[in-house]
C-alpha cells in the first residue's frame, strides 16, 4: 500500500464532499456573495454538484491505485488526520441535511409586507 497515493486520494474524496456540501447547502449565500442572479445560481449549484463528483470519483480511484501498489521507500505518511478530516466532513454534511429537514425556516419579508392567502 503506497501511503502517499492513498492520502492524497483521500484529500480529493474530502474535496468533493466540500464541493458538494457548498454547493448544496450554501448556494444562495455563495450566489450573493458573487452578486449572481437566479439563473446563474442554479449554474453555481450544478457545476459545484459536477465539480464535487468529479472530484470524489478521483479520489476513490486514486485511493483504490494507491491500495494496490507496492510500498516501495516512502518516508512515513501518517493517515488518520486525513481519515479524520473526511469522517468529520460526512458526519458535518449529515447535521446539515437534518437541519435543513428538521428547522421550519421563517419567511422573510420587508418590513410593512403581509402574507396574503
Amino acid at each position: 500500500m503506497s501511503k502517499k497515493t492513498v492520502r492524497s486520494g483521500l484529500r480529493f474524496m474530502a474535496a468533493g464532499m466540500l464541493l458538494l456540501m457548498v454547493a448544496t447547502f450554501f448556494h444562495s449565500q455563495l450566489a450573493s456573495l458573487l452578486f449572481l442572479d437566479f439563473e446563474n445560481e442554479a449554474r453555481l449549484t450544478f457545476l459545484g454538484f459536477f465539480l464535487g463528483g468529479v472530484c470524489g470519483g478521483c479520489g476513490v480511484l486514486v485511493t483504490a491505485v494507491g491500495l494496490l501498489q507496492s510500498a516501495g521507500r516512502a518516508p512515513g505518511v501518517r493517515l488518520a488526520p486525513t481519515v479524520l478530516l473526511l469522517l468529520s466532513l460526512i458526519a458535518l454534511f449529515f447535521v446539515l441535511a437534518y437541519n435543513s429537514v428538521s428547522v421550519p425556516m421563517a419567511p422573510v419579508l420587508p418590513s410593512g409586507e403581509s402574507i396574503s392567502i
